[in-house]
């Protein structure tokens, strides 16, 4: 073939390209809204990534075969990598047609969204490719061998002290914090006005206990009780963050590590709003954070680090904290510890009876102990959401029910109230309607069960339906809802127990501020935003990703509290987009991304926690 056609043929297939690249971005831009005028420049620029992986394709496929060294491993190929890319890519597209296609009350399966799927899962294949190629040639993060930090528990002391006075003003700015009527349900607990019940973690309401009834006692009122508590919850959390760049530092990261993770929860309103706010799912989020990195140690050190007797008590306490901090606790440390017992089968006979005196434990204080000591167990319908909504919306959309499915959920629940009392997005309207018949429910556990089961093949389409509008915000990053509580509402019961806000430092204009400030961060990029809890996900998901690419898959162990924790919200979440709820993911998605990234010298000595 004459140079002339061969240049000929070059041409044509760059042009093919470039037009490919055109409808490719036209797509995206049609499903996505975007501007047209930024078609021309995207489509270039696309065109331009993959030029450029195309080129390192056959760079190295030239220097194979010259003999001038092995292939090496370039994203694009059929190597683990570019499989994992599509893998990823396909599923991450889904999400966002699926949940896309499901938000807006539209059919799933048709050519438009398949389309969509195929073009946006091209675009991030392509993406992941590049950042997967960039990553793995030039890691950004270069950890030395020599002692960068000379005494890092310092560090962890100054931090700390660093987070509570920067978060510290938001106490006084919406004084004395944000109470919820969740944070409600705990008071009135708390100081013995209501029994207390596992609805609200018991252990989060004993802490609140002895500064609310010490200001009682003393004639402060709830407000300095609650703001009392609050400032030594923000104290708390500052700590346990605060560890993290400790964590950064013992492992000899560089020092431009620990300034990001420290803006990020200092710039990050939604740090400052939660360590002030009551609500059981802040300390929480600090405990999953613990986990996280403990759980790292406990796999990079293969099982030494809990040799130390401090760090195997400290472990086992962690365990219980969690477990008795949120009721979907004890399955993250459930599944935790199980395959922390597979992995580390060497060391059975050490820590076998630790974790199982763990796993005993839980559950048989949360039972039989708390039923002695008078504690109602938390409501049936708590863990059944997303069954309730299920039935709720084959009922809502006259689907098929047989007379005696009828006659039961009539009992639970008048079926002409479960239409009207169905809302897409939360089973709260049904679990607290004024009909709804708890005690029914609580007593008719498995003919509950065996309904719901009974209704799902003549309802499948249904059902899927309902699951998904019920999950959506934890899975589709183009999903927002309310994240902050400021202060104290009206109208629930706060003003009857004497609590109101003040202004100790006249700046309650600054309230407006906060807001705005929050709601530009929250839609700046509202698909790839820090307070998305989809987009949370998918980077905990990258993480795991980029971990087994560099055949460091074992330390996904360490981010499966996460995955059990994005779990049970799959399972049983009353609200299809609750960030809180996903907050122990916004506290360890820094630890999660620095730890995922490659090194350039990954043979560093683990140095032992204290």
């Amino acid at each position: 073939m004459t140079k002339r056609k061969t240049s000929f043929l070059r041409i044509l297939c760059i042009l093919a390209v470039f037009l490919l690249n055109l409808a490719l971005v036209w797509k995206l831009f049609r499903y996505l809204n975007f501007p047209i005028y930024l078609l021309i420049p995207a489509a270039f620029l696309l065109f331009l990534l993959v030029m450029y992986l195309v080129t390192r394709y056959l760079a190295a496929r030239n220097r194979k075969s010259s003999g001038e060294g092995s292939v090496p491993k370039v994203p694009g190929t059929a190597c683990r990598a570019g499989i994992g890319c599509a893998i990823l890519s396909c599923f991450l597209s889904a999400a966002f047609v699926v949940g896309r296609a499901i938000d807006s009350q539209k059919r799933i399966f048709s050519p438009a969204n398949f389309l969509s799927w195929f073009a946006i899962a091209a675009a991030f294949f392509l993406a992941f490719l590049w950042i997967t190629d960039e990553l793995l040639r030039h890691p950004p993060i270069r950890l030395k061998p020599k002692q960068l930090y000379s005494q890092p528990k310092q560090l962890w002391i100054l931090f700390s002290i660093f987070f509570f006075l920067s978060w510290l003003p938001c106490l006084f700015l919406y004084y004395p914090g944000s109470v919820s009527p969740d944070s409600l349900a705990c008071i009135v607990r708390a100081i013995g006005k209501a029994r207390l019940s596992n609805q609200q973690p018991v252990l989060y309401t004993l802490m609140m206990r002895p500064f609310l009834l010490a200001s009682l006692s003393t004639g402060g009122g709830l407000t300095s009780g609650v703001a009392l508590f609050l400032a030594v919850q923000t104290a708390a959390m500052a700590v346990m963050l605060g560890y993290l760049p400790y964590w950064l530092a013992k492992k000899q990261y560089p020092v431009w590590t620990l300034v990001l993770t420290a803006i990020y929860f200092i710039l990050n309103p939604v740090f400052p709003m939660y360590s002030s706010t009551m609500w059981k799912d802040i300390p929480f989020g600090g405990l999953i954070l613990l986990y996280v990195l403990n759980v790292w140690d406990i796999v990079e050190s293969r099982g030494e680090w809990l040799k130390s007797r401090t760090n195997l008590i400290w472990f086992v306490l962690l365990n219980f904290l969690i477990s008795f901090m949120r009721n979907n606790g004890y399955y993250i440390i459930a599944v935790t510890l199980i395959v922390l017992m597979i992995v580390l089968r060497r060391d059975w006979k050490r820590l076998v009876p630790c974790f199982l005196a763990v796993l005993v434990a839980v559950p048989v204080i949360q039972g039989p102990v708390y039923d002695a000591c008078g504690v109602e167990q938390s409501p049936f319908a708590e863990s059944v959401a997303i069954p309730l909504q299920q039935i709720g919306y084959t009922v809502a959309h006259n689907g098929t029910l047989t007379p005696a499915q009828a006659d039961f959920l009539n009992q639970l629940l008048p079926l002409e109230e479960m239409k009207k009392a169905y809302t897409p997005h939360s089973a709260n309207n049904i679990k607290f309607h004024k009909d709804f018949n708890s005690g029914f429910l609580d007593t008719h556990k498995i003919e509950f069960l065996k309904v719901w089961a009974e209704m799902l093949g003549p309802n499948f389409k249904s059902y899927c339906r309902a699951y998904g509008m019920q999950t959506i915000g934890y899975w589709h990053p183009g999903i927002r809802n309310w994240v902050l509580y400021n202060g104290i509402g009206k109208g629930y019961g706060a003003e009857k127990l004497g609590l109101f806000m003040s202004d100790p430092l006249h700046a309650a204009s600054n309230r407006a501020v906060i807001s705005k400030t929050f709601s530009l961060l929250q839609n700046f990029l509202p698909t790839f935003s820090v307070v998305n809890t989809g987009c949370l996900f998918w980077l905990t998901v990258f993480a795991a990703f980029l971990l087994a690419v560099r055949r460091k898959g074992r330390f996904v162990i360490a981010l499966l509290p996460l995955f059990v924790l994005w779990g049970t919200l799959m399972i049983a979440t009353p609200v299809f987009c609750e960030f809180r709820y996903m907050f122990g993911f916004a506290t360890s998605i820094p630890a999660v991304l620095l730890a995922a990234f490659p090194e350039k010298n990954p043979e560093i000595p683990v140095v032992p926690a204290d």
